[in-house]
This record gives structure tokens, C-alpha cells and sequence, in this order.
């Protein structure tokens, strides 16, 4: 390893080949920009961490090329994401769940959706994958990229930013420091289970078919393939030790739920150890003299409960990627680097406030309502039982929208940004954690309609750069559109949908402006769209490629 040649400059360095560092090296290769990546590990997580990606960090694989070498090693689309509440598994717990939050497959989810097509579903349901398994394909298809020079093995000791270069030392196994130079850095940096193989699907079934299985004393199963694999999480109160070298017993100690020990035959311990939920943003996510940024982990760290923590890193560097390329390019101007932080970080906070809210007002009631009522309570096989498990089925049902947080992860908009062209002719729509509601306000994320032949998503039609929708029966906007991006070198496609009214009324307006990563720039006002002269448009261009300061 330490005879390996480092390079001694880059344009972007990019610190950590965890999920999000190598999804930011990937689509900066894409995007025709060369990086280098540092990873301190030879190696891909062994730790389960991560089992759900979320339906807008899929759109984001979709948009990229990503996902046909991704979704075929998730959890086939077959099965749903049920949730099952229970005491627990064994002969020693009452038999049947105390609540089921059923989740239909992503299978049905795709025909419910394609029949509505009323612009409020993502164009890719979640998906269910382990980030053993992501950070594996990712690390592969890293390695095939020619403008992604990957070293594993070699960690970050220090670095020295000014005005114009950042230095970065890189260390690897021999200890022969090399100084990296580049004009950025993005730096994702890092942060009881134990992850297992057994072959008794049944036993580990045997409460029904679950995605996650959540016992009333606070354990949590994770069903991580439906074949054999699977993780179990348990609190463990402050004071007390969780034996490291006994992982099999910790499993079958904790698969028992309140019943006690639960026999299952463990084939592999594939990792074990302890993680800490925090909550935490960074004030913010760009250095002061604007070299390094911060994604992923290093920016925001997130409780598991709702599912934000990866698919918040996945969108912080799919948003960060087109800014930087774009400026290393020469298209992009300095106000695409001074908007990351200004939009990536209000979500940080969102999701944060998210992890908070499910942490308080579900996930630890469940637990202390579970208490209040009495273990003995729950699992007593007696009318009176009944009515317990009754009332706690009452308690735990309306917490399901921790799974349905549709508004949540497509409705949040870049209302503060400097590169969104604000529309006050309407009023901005409305926002809630369940629903989402489509729209084309600047900002927000330009919804996703199939087209009048049923099978073609303008969301398909997005070039890899910006995007010109135009509704018109002539064109005559978006020819313009494209006429000056091309004056201004600002890569543009333009999708012209003259005879497409249901996807014009979900979209609102005759032309919208769509940015690389699928937010809206800027739309037409309410009237004809043809009266926005070439020196409108230009100025409308520069200022959405941050180049009008």
C-alpha cells in the first residue's frame, strides 16, 4: 500500500469512500469532472448501519444512471415494508402481533401510483438494501470510472486551507506523509447491534412477513433481505455493559422480547458493537474561506428513527456535485458555491426536527406506554390482556407516519437560495410531513408526471444539465432559452410538450426552468410565456448558474 504514488494535486479531493463520498465521486465523473478519493479502510462497511433508501435519493439514482446497478441487489420490489409490534418470539409471548402497520410493495406502489399520475408520487418507490451491500457495488463502480482515482487505505492527518489551494496531508499504511493540493475538498467524516445469519426464516417469521419488528421493551429487528440476514437493536440503559464477546447470546436474549430467551441458530455474527443516536448540525456546511465542504455525516448527524441520515448525505452531494463541476467547467458562477449551504442546510435542520419529533412522540412513548401498561399485562392470554394489547395497538398506529413522510422528503424547497428566481405572483403552496403537494413554485422539486402515452416520466426528459419545459404550441421560449444558454456555454435540453395539457396543469405554467439535480430555476409568469424578450432570458440564465454578481 505505501508503495502506491498519490497524486499531488487535484481539482477535488474528496475525504472518506463511505456512501456519500463515493455517490460524490460518481456523479462528478459523470458530470466529466476528475477527483481524487481517500478512504482510511481498505475495506467496505461491515456494519448494517443503513437498510432503507428513501424514494427521492432513488429518483436521484434514476437521474444519474445510477440505479439499474443498484436495484437488482436491494430487496426484491415483491415484498412489502411491514412494521410489526409485538411482545416478542417464542412459545413464552402471546402468539399474535399487537399491531401490523402495513406498507404495500413497491410492485403495487407503481400501478397505484401510474393510475393516479396526479404529479404527487416519486418516480421510484424506496428500497429496501443494506449499506454493506450499497457501499460494495458503489466501491466497484467507483474503481471503473476513469476520472475517479480512488486510493483505499489512506486517511486525512491535516490540512491547511487559503484563498486559493487547500493542502491536505495523506497518511497510509507506511506512514510517508503525502501532501495533496486541490481546489476543493468535500469531507464526509464518520461517526447495541449485532448483525447476523440464521437459517430459521420461520422462527424469525414467525410473528408474519416484516420489515421491521419492534418488541414493546424497545428491541428492534431488522429484516435486511428476506432470505437469512438480520439486525437486532437494543437499548442498552446508561451503567450497564453489553457483553461485546457474547453476540449470540445478546441475539437470543433479545429476539425472547419479554418472554426471555428465544433459540435461534446463529450461522454468522457478521458484525456486532454500539452506536450513539445523535442530533446535530454543523453551523455550516462551507469553510470560511470556501474550499471545504461538508456533507454527509460531517455535516449532520441523525437519528435512525424516519430514515434521513444517508439519503440527507445522497442529496447533499447530488446537490453539491453539479455546483462544483459547473464551476471547475467555467459555466458556473460563485453564487453555486454560496447557495449549498444556504439550501442544504434548512433540510439538515428539517430532518433533524423530524428525527426529533419521531424520537419523542413515537418511538420512546411506544416504550414507555408499553410500561405503563405492564409487561405482564401485554402478554397475558386473558380478556383483560386483550383490552391491554388493545389500547397499546390504539397507542402505536397513529405513528405510522414516520414511514410516511412524503411531504417531508419531497416538499421541502430552497426558498433562501441565491440562484432561485422567485415567483410572487402565487402564493407558495402548502407543507406537511405526510403530504406532498406538487407543484413548480422556484425552489421546489419539479414533480414527476407521466406523459399522455403512460409510460414516459418527464422526469426522463431531464438533461444532465438545466432543462427547458415548454408547453407551448410553438416553442418559441425555450428556442430562446436554448439559443442563449449556448452564447453563455450553459449546457441545456430543451423538452418541448406542446399536446400535453394534464402535465401542463400539474406544472402550472407555459416554461419552467428545471436545474440539474430536478428543482425548479424559475417559471413563466402567468401570462404568455413568448413575452420575455433574449435579454430577459439571459439575465434569467446568469442568474440561475450564479454568474449575475
Amino acid at each position: 500500500m505505501g508503495s502506491i504514488k498519490l497524486p499531488s494535486e487535484t481539482e477535488i479531493l474528496i475525504v472518506g469512500g463511505g456512501p456519500v463520498g463515493m455517490f460524490a465521486a460518481f456523479r462528478l465523473a459523470r458530470l466529466g469532472q476528475s477527483c481524487v478519493l481517500v478512504e482510511k479502510n481498505t475495506y467496505t462497511t461491515v456494519h448494517p448501519k443503513m437498510e432503507y433508501t428513501s424514494f427521492r435519493t432513488m429518483e436521484i439514482y434514476r437521474h444519474i444512471g445510477l440505479i439499474d446497478h443498484i436495484l437488482p441487489h436491494g430487496v426484491p420490489e415483491t415484498f412489502p415494508m411491514d412494521d410489526i409490534y409485538a411482545t416478542g418470539l417464542g412459545d413464552k409471548n402471546f402468539p399474535e402481533p399487537i399491531a401490523r402497520i402495513d406498507t404495500p410493495s413497491a410492485v403495487k406502489l407503481r400501478k397505484i401510483w401510474a393510475q393516479s399520475n396526479d404529479g404527487s408520487h416519486p418516480r421510484e418507490p424506496s428500497m429496501r438494501q443494506s449499506q454493506i451491500i450499497f457501499e460494495k457495488l458503489m466501491k466497484t463502480l467507483v474503481e471503473k470510472e476513469p476520472l475517479v482515482h480512488a486510493y483505499w487505505g489512506y486517511s486525512l492527518e491535516s490540512l491547511i486551507e487559503d484563498d486559493g489551494l487547500v493542502s491536505s496531508t495523506i497518511v497510509g499504511s507506511s506512514g510517508d506523509p503525502t501532501v495533496i493540493k486541490s481546489r476543493y475538498v468535500i469531507g464526509p467524516l464518520e461517526l447495541a447491534y449485532v448483525h447476523f445469519r440464521t437459517k430459521e426464516y420461520e422462527k424469525m417469521q414467525s410473528k408474519g412477513n416484516f420489515w421491521h419488528l419492534t418488541m414493546v421493551n424497545g428491541v428492534l429487528v431488522v429484516a435486511q433481505d428476506e432470505i437469512d440476514t438480520y439486525t437486532v437493536h437494543r437499548i442498552v440503559p446508561p451503567g450497564v455493559s453489553f457483553d461485546m464477546e457474547k453476540p449470540v447470546e445478546f441475539i437470543n436474549d433479545s429476539l425472547g422480547g419479554i418472554g426471555g430467551h428465544f433459540e435461534v441458530t446463529v450461522d454468522e455474527v457478521i458484525a456486532h458493537g454500539k452506536w450513539r443516536s445523535e442530533l446535530a448540525t454543523s453551523e455550516s456546511f462551507r469553510s470560511r474561506k470556501g474550499r471545504i465542504f461538508l456533507a454527509g455525516d460531517s455535516a449532520h448527524q441523525l437519528s435512525p428513527v424516519g430514515g434521513h441520515g444517508m439519503n440527507s448525505g445522497i442529496q447533499d452531494a447530488y446537490d453539491l456535485s453539479w455546483k462544483l463541476a459547473a464551476v471547475l467547467h467555467g459555466w458556473g458562477g460563485k453564487a453555486l458555491l454560496d447557495s449549498y449551504d444556504r439550501e442544504r442546510r434548512p433540510v439538515a435542520e428539517l430532518n433533524k426536527r423530524m428525527a426529533v419529533k419521531a424520537t419523542m412522540e413515537v418511538a420512546i412513548p411506544r416504550l414507555t406506554k408499553a410500561q405503563e401498561i405492564g409487561m405482564d399485562n401485554l402478554n397475558a392470554d386473558t380478556e383483560y390482556g386483550q383490552r391491554c394489547r388493545e389500547e397499546l395497538r390504539d397507542f402505536v398506529l397513529p405513528g405510522r407516519w414516520i414511514h410516511d413522510q412524503d411531504g417531508t422528503k419531497m416538499g421541502y424547497r430552497y426558498n433562501d437560495s441565491p440562484i432561485i428566481i422567485p415567483d410572487p405572483s402565487t402564493p407558495e403552496p402548502p407543507t406537511s410531513i405526510t403530504k406532498y403537494f406538487p407543484s413548480t413554485w422556484p425552489g421546489a422539486r419539479a414533480p414527476h408526471v407521466f406523459l399522455s402515452d403512460g409510460k414516459t416520466s418527464i422526469f426522463d426528459l431531464y438533461g444532465p444539465g438545466f432543462t427547458i419545459v415548454d408547453f407551448t404550441d410553438a416553442g418559441k421560449a425555450s428556442e430562446m432559452f436554448v439559443t442563449a444558454a449556448s452564447k453563455l456555454s450553459i449546457p441545456i435540453t430543451r423538452v418541448h410538450l406542446p399536446k400535453e395539457a394534464h402535465c401542463k396543469a400539474i406544472w402550472e405554467r407555459d416554461v419552467v426552468l428545471v436545474r440539474p439535480d430536478g428543482f425548479v430555476a424559475w417559471r413563466s409568469p402567468l401570462q404568455e410565456a413568448e413575452e420575455a424578450g433574449p435579454g430577459e432570458i439571459q439575465k434569467v440564465l446568469l442568474f440561475v448558474a450564479g454568474r449575475s454578481g
